[in-house]
């Protein structure tokens, strides 16, 4: 709902009041009390106790507000229509509940609250026949509504005039600000949308001529342009590394674009955790046996099942295995990859006996760009981006991951993921079975 707000400046306090009653009298003497400029000091101290009830007292210059005075319902409605027309809505509205022989007060703040839902209405009555629950049922919100019994006290209905006017300041800066996050946040929303899609494309781009100079490394490598010396040979193998390098760092910034622009693909089937787990700790151990680290790895005895995408939950699993393995010491390092039958899900551990993590850097490894190793330990460092990725795949698995520190010393990662269930995995060895046949 779009907020009616005047032509004004921000701080300009809006003191426009609507002042609605069927005796003139009461409706000229209410007006005074709001608007003292417009009466002189011999008149303020001659006002009597028929409406007001008041004495005469030293009294404090008072606010002056901007009245427009109504006698029946219609004329009313008729100004606040034409107060928002011209953006200069009015704050607060002080109607009588009787008003013969028009429509009555109540009717009338119903079709002006229609107008102008922000307007803070006070209905204003001698009598005690009215039900007040009717009346806050067919002019919501109640915190826009209040009630003032005649005879009215002067000082009562300033001090409702200062708090109204105040209040509908207040919730029109509250709803200013809020506009104004907002459209910052759609801002930012759309900076970080057009970031992620530049680099996309630049990703893209730069992977094709890549691709060329590794196959070119390979087939000279490989010997197909002739035989190189030893010393090119080291040289070209270098080129070759750091080519796969700047290649993985390229496709680490390709995927983070994707997840942050919802545009990463997931292809679930139905996957046994034990072989994807088991398949890719022999494919680790050859690194883990050259530095000789202990890798040592403790499935269940009954198979479990996710579902999943198989190359990102294997990519997922890799990473944090190698991170283990940049960080133990050499001969006397040790890796536990451990799987767990949590009931409706299983857990995937990773133990180690490295450096560990410490305090709120466990959670800061999963930021994007962080890398807390640096701190922690040498090794080789990569972009920052390896754990975050491994998070945002995890979560579009309805997964969960988190670090834990390991109490022999070092640290654990630990893997989230929900089991699939019998009929899933039913229904896929069916499909697999048809295709087969």
């Amino acid at each position: 709902m779009k907020l009616t707000v005047p032509n004004r400046r921000k701080k300009e306090l809006n003191n426009r009041i609507l002042l609605v009653d069927d005796e003139p009298l009461i409706l000229d003497e209410l007006a005074k009390v709001l608007s003292p400029a417009k009466r002189n000091n011999a008149e303020l101290n001659e006002l009597g106790n028929r409406l007001f009830n008041h004495s005469k007292t030293n009294r404090r210059k008072a606010a002056s507000y901007n009245v427009c005075c109504c006698r029946q319902g219609d004329e009313a409605i008729g100004q606040v229509q034409e107060s928002i027309e011209k953006n200069q809505p009015f704050a607060v509205a002080f109607i009588d509940i009787r008003m013969p022989p028009g429509i009555d007060g109540v009717s009338t703040a119903e079709e002006i609250r229609k107008l102008d839902p922000n307007i803070q209405i006070v209905m204003m009555t001698g009598f005690s026949d009215f039900d007040i629950s009717e009346i806050s049922h067919r002019i919501p919100p109640e915190d826009k509504l209040l009630y003032m019994q005649k005879p009215i006290h002067s000082q009562e209905i300033r001090q409702f005039a200062l708090a109204l006017t105040a209040k509908w300041q207040s919730d029109y800066l509250l709803h200013l600000q809020n506009e104004q996050l907002t459209e910052s946040n759609e801002y930012l929303k759309e900076h970080d949308r057009l970031k992620s899609e530049f680099v996309m494309t630049v990703s893209h781009e730069l992977r094709t001529p890549l691709t060329i100079f590794k196959n070119i490394l390979s087939n000279a490598m490989a010997g197909v342009m002739g035989k190189i010396p030893p010393k090119l040979q080291k040289n070209l193998e270098m080129a070759d590394e750091a080519i796969s390098r700047l290649t993985s760092i390229i496709d680490d910034f390709l995927d983070v674009s994707k997840l942050e622009v919802g545009k990463m693909k997931v292809h679930p089937e139905v996957l046994c955790i034990q072989t994807v787990v088991n398949d890719l700790v022999e494919m680790i151990r050859f690194v883990t046996d050259a530095k000789n680290i202990q890798l040592d790895l403790v499935l269940p005895e009954n198979d479990l099942y996710i579902n999943a995408d198989l190359e990102k939950i294997t990519r997922v699993f890799n990473n944090i295995i190698e991170n283990a393995t940049k960080f133990v010491p050499e001969n006397t390092g040790k890796i536990v990859v451990r799987v767990e039958d949590k009931g409706e899900r299983l857990r995937i551990s990773v133990e180690d006996n490295g450096p560990g993590i410490h305090g709120d850097d466990k959670e800061k490894v999963f930021d994007r760009f962080v890398q807390v190793e640096k701190h922690i330990g040498p090794g080789k460092h990569g972009t920052g981006l390896g754990l975050a990725i491994c998070r945002d795949l995890i979560q579009l698995h309805n997964g969960r991951i988190w670090i834990e520190d390991n109490p022999d010393g070092g640290a654990i990662f630990r893997i989230l993921l929900p089991i699939c269930d019998a009929e899933t995995i039913e229904n896929e060895t069916e499909l697999l079975a048809a295709s087969s046949s």
